[in-house]
C-alpha cells in the first residue's frame, strides 16, 4: 500500500511538472523558437542601432507596421544602390531585381496582384511592432498614425525633437540569401519631416550586414 501510494505521488509530480513545462512555453514568445523571426529582429535592431549616435535624442517607433506590399512596389521599381559598411550609396545594381524572384516573394507574402501592388499607396496597416521586438530600451512607442489628426494634435506643440521610425516587417528574398524591409523615417520639430526607402540585408560569416538599399520613384 505504501508503495503504491509513492508511485501515485510520483505521478502526480510528473504530470504536473509537465503541465507548468507545457504552460511556460506556451507563454513564450514565438521568437525564442522561430529563427527567422530572430533574424528579421536581427536586421531591424541593426539599422537602428546604427543610426542613433546620439543618445539625447528622443526615438520614437511607430508601433503600426508598414505594409509589406510597400516593399515590394519600392523593390520593383529597380532603383537600388550598392551600400558601403557605413551604409553610404556608391553605385547602382540594376542586377539586383529578378522578375522571377519578385514574383516569388510577391506569391509569399502578399495577397495583392502586381497591378494593385503597383498601385498601393498606404504605408501603414499591420500590427504591431513592441518594445520586446527592440534591443535599445529608452524608445518611446506611438500608437497613433502619423499625420493623423490626432498624433499632430499630440505632437503639434510638444518642444522636444524626436527622431521617428516606421518598420516594414522584413521579407526573404532570392532564396533566404537577402531580408528586406522597408523604412519611413524623419524627424518631429514644429512640423513633420520623412522619407521611404527599402533596406536590403544579407549573412555574411554568420552576421547580416546592409548591402542596398531601393528608392521609391518620388525620390529617382
Amino acid at each position: 500500500m505504501k508503495k503504491q501510494l509513492v508511485y501515485i505521488i510520483i505521478l502526480i509530480f510528473i504530470i504536473s511538472c509537465g503541465s507548468k513545462n507545457n504552460r511556460t512555453m506556451k507563454n513564450n514568445p514565438v521568437l525564442i523558437f522561430n529563427d527567422s523571426i530572430s533574424d528579421k529582429l536581427e536586421v531591424i535592431n541593426d539599422f537602428l542601432d546604427k543610426k542613433i549616435n546620439d543618445s539625447s535624442y528622443k526615438i520614437m517607433i511607430l508601433t503600426k507596421k508598414i505594409n509589406s506590399d510597400m516593399t515590394l512596389k519600392i523593390l520593383r521599381i529597380n532603383d537600388i544602390y550598392f551600400v558601403d559598411s557605413l551604409a553610404k550609396i556608391e553605385k547602382q545594381d540594376k542586377a539586383f531585381y529578378k522578375e522571377e524572384e519578385w514574383d516569388k516573394s510577391r506569391k509569399k507574402y502578399s495577397k495583392s496582384t502586381t497591378v494593385e501592388i503597383e498601385d498601393s499607396k498606404g504605408r501603414i496597416d499591420e500590427c504591431c511592432w513592441t518594445m520586446e521586438n527592440f534591443n535599445n530600451k529608452n524608445l518611446i512607442f506611438e500608437e497613433l498614425k502619423i499625420g493623423s489628426v490626432e498624433f499632430i494634435k499630440k505632437y503639434s506643440s510638444n518642444p522636444n525633437f524626436y527622431f521617428y521610425y516606421s518598420f516594414s516587417e522584413p521579407i526573404y528574398y532570392q532564396d533566404k540569401e537577402y531580408l528586406i524591409f522597408t523604412v519611413f523615417d524623419g524627424f518631429i520639430f514644429d512640423g513633420l519631416s520623412g522619407s521611404a526607402k527599402i533596406i536590403m540585408y544579407k549573412k555574411k560569416n554568420g552576421k547580416w550586414v546592409q548591402t542596398h538599399e531601393g528608392l521609391p520613384n518620388w525620390f529617382s
